[in-house]
């Protein structure tokens, strides 16, 4: 572990190098490697497990933070291809993942973040404790196709951002398997379920947040017509559309990985 006296004063990026190095030093004997700010390492010959640091987020004008992103990754869910003929890379990043999340998240269900500002070598300890209590055991367990079959749906924090993606995914780690029926079946049951939330978003609406004087034009799906909603007031507006782009992505590649939909109308 990185001494570092608490009077010592240290930019941003310095912190954040010490950090990575302390945590990095924990992980290397698990087979992770360093890639700038990535830790990966792969299992089952292609999955990949993430864990990046996040040094704030420069295009927001926000500096001095550390996000630390944890991500899977299974080849096949991620490219929509039962069958992979792209080269493996040395390594992937958490963006790359169809798996996504943040340490904090895992931890205690909120989307905090380390400030940078702070002492390092304590910092790098709150982060290896979360990641041997939290992550690593879990990176153990979710480490095979099979493994990530049986157990994924018993971790949800480990899906924050794609949880909605389950069945899709298992769809195509049984297309890549073989099992082409079991694909065709989970797709379907895939398909069905964005069929009900498009429903629910054209009967029900979405809320989404407008600034006063913000406008914003969409395809009213309950009125059949084009519609250009202005915020009166900075609050929530309520749009009826629904996703027909996700819908018509999911006929195509039904199409590309030869399944038939059931009972499309």
């Amino acid at each position: 572990m990185t001494n570092i006296s608490k009077s010592e004063t240290f930019s941003s990026v310095e912190a954040v190098n010490r950090i990575e190095n302390d945590v990095f030093n924990f992980l290397k004997p698990m087979g992770f490697k360093k890639y700038g700010r990535t830790l990966h390492r792969f299992t089952d010959g292609d999955i990949s497990q993430v864990i990046n640091f996040q040094n704030g987020c420069p295009q927001k004008d926000v500096y001095n933070i550390l996000w630390i992103n944890i991500g899977i990754r299974v080849p096949e869910c991620s490219e929509r291809k039962f069958f992979i003929s792209s080269k493996l890379k040395k390594y992937y990043r958490e963006y790359d993942c169809n798996m996504q999340t943040r340490l904090e998240y895992i931890a205690d269900g909120t989307d905090s973040y380390y400030d940078t500002n702070k002492n390092p070598a304590e910092i790098s300890e709150d982060i290896i404790e979360k990641l041997r209590i939290h992550v690593i055991p879990v990176f153990k367990i979710l480490s095979s196709r099979d493994n990530i079959l049986k157990y994924r749906r018993n971790y949800p924090n480990f899906d924050s951002c794609n949880n909605e993606h389950i069945l899709l995914d298992e769809a195509m780690i049984w297309g890549r398997k073989g099992d082409l029926k079991k694909a065709e079946s989970l797709f379907n049951q895939y398909f069905q379920q964005e069929l009900e939330t498009n429903l629910q978003l054209i009967n029900l609406g979405k809320k989404i947040y407008l600034k006063k004087g913000d406008k914003i034009s969409y395809f009213n799906e309950k009125s059949n017509r084009t519609e250009t909603v202005t915020g009166n007031n900075s609050g929530y507006v309520t749009l009826y559309c629904g996703n027909k782009g996700h819908l018509s992505y999911l006929k195509d590649l039904a199409q590309k990985l030869g399944m038939t939909l059931y009972n499309i109308k």
